[in-house]
């Protein structure tokens, strides 16, 4: 009984590799047969013709293929900075800023906006809700494709704050800011990597930016601005970029001008750090007179596969138009919705 025993242990051995091995080919089977495409057809034709060891490796690679090809989108900028600079090749449109959708509470709402322009003066009506709706929709598109690498982009930003708790006064929108401008982009090749710095984008852009009010409460104005994008990789799945611009205002200063001393307290640029981390993101914007921060977490919950959880911390002057000479402090939290690299 006991060399039975040892016998059929022995054949148990060898058929749970076997059985083992036959599971796995099941598997990768159905992962590559989810996707409806030919990337298993090598392995089929692999079977009974060589080790089902090199069988599996074929079917193992061919899946993992499908799932890096199929991977949803779910950092904001998953690209290097010159391929967020990249021709979109027929699509029309690429993520430009970030795209959020946060609620916020803000510590010292502007009930009466000021100016300096007397015609801008905005009296009090009624106080303002502490807590609403932030949110930020940023695209963009190459119009003319100079050559290879120099582009001319249109971008289009549109920033909202919507008083959505204060329903005594109809959940009216507080503000909107919308910020279209024209970008010629330059991506020089393989720049600075010999220090390990790339020097990734050098654009220069036309932006104008109003919050399409009447008097008292239009704020606009208009700038030429220059920026290149640096970015170090670290490996291990971590990135740092760092984009510096410089702004130069238009006009301004007559009688007519909604907001006069505006750079005094937005300044003559601004300067944003982000670091990647797999698929989440740290950023800040600052300017001489605020600072921005934000984090961008993957968020796969339920039925929500393509998006990102936000945390926005935000202190100083001009977080909107409005604001601009308002000094508070905002937290929000909410979601990110990042684009395809193009749809």
């Amino acid at each position: 009984m006991a060399a039975i025993h040892t016998k059929r242990g022995g054949q148990m051995k060898q058929t749970i590799p076997y059985i083992l091995l036959t599971l796995q080919l099941f598997t990768c089977n159905i992962a590559i047969a989810a996707d409806g495409k030919d990337s298993a057809q090598p392995c089929l034709e692999m079977q009974d013709k060589v080790p089902a060891e090199q069988t599996l490796a074929c079917y193992k690679q061919a899946a993992l293929a499908q799932q890096e090809t199929h991977r949803p989108a779910i950092a904001i900028y998953g690209k290097t900075l010159a391929e967020e600079w990249m021709p979109t090749d027929g699509a029309p449109l690429k993520i430009h800023k970030q795209n959020y959708f946060l609620v916020t509470h803000t510590a010292n709402p502007n009930d009466a906006p000021t100016s300096p322009n007397p015609l801008n003066q905005v009296p009090f009506t009624y106080p303002l809700d502490h807590k609403e709706v932030k949110f930020q929709i940023s695209i963009k598109s190459d119009m003319i494709d100079i050559t290879d690498r120099q582009a001319l982009w249109a971008g289009y930003t549109q920033q909202s704050y919507w008083q959505v708790f204060d329903t005594q006064h109809s959940n009216p929108f507080r503000e909107s800011n919308y910020e279209p401008e024209l970008v010629y982009s330059y991506r020089p090749e393989n720049l600075g990597r010999a220090s390990g710095i790339a020097a990734s984008f050098f654009n220069a852009g036309l932006v104008h930016q109003s919050n399409g009010q009447s008097l008292p409460r239009s704020r606009s104005w208009n700038r030429l601005y220059i920026q290149t994008g640096l970015e170090h990789d670290f490996g291990d799945n971590g990135r740092l970029a760092v984009l510096p611009r410089y702004w130069k205002r238009l006009g301004g200063g007559g009688i007519d001008d909604d907001n006069p001393d505006i750079l005094h307290y937005l300044g003559h640029g601004d300067l944003e750090l982000r670091y990647y981390r797999g698929h989440g993101m740290l950023s800040a914007i600052a300017r001489s007179r605020s600072i921005e921060w934000d984090i961008a977490m993957p968020l796969r919950i339920l039925t929500i596969q393509n998006a990102n959880l936000h945390l926005q911390y935000f202190h100083g002057y001009g977080e909107s138009l409005i604001d601009y000479n308002q000094g508070h402090t905002t937290v929000g939290l909410g979601l990110s919705m990042p684009f395809e690299d193009s749809y």
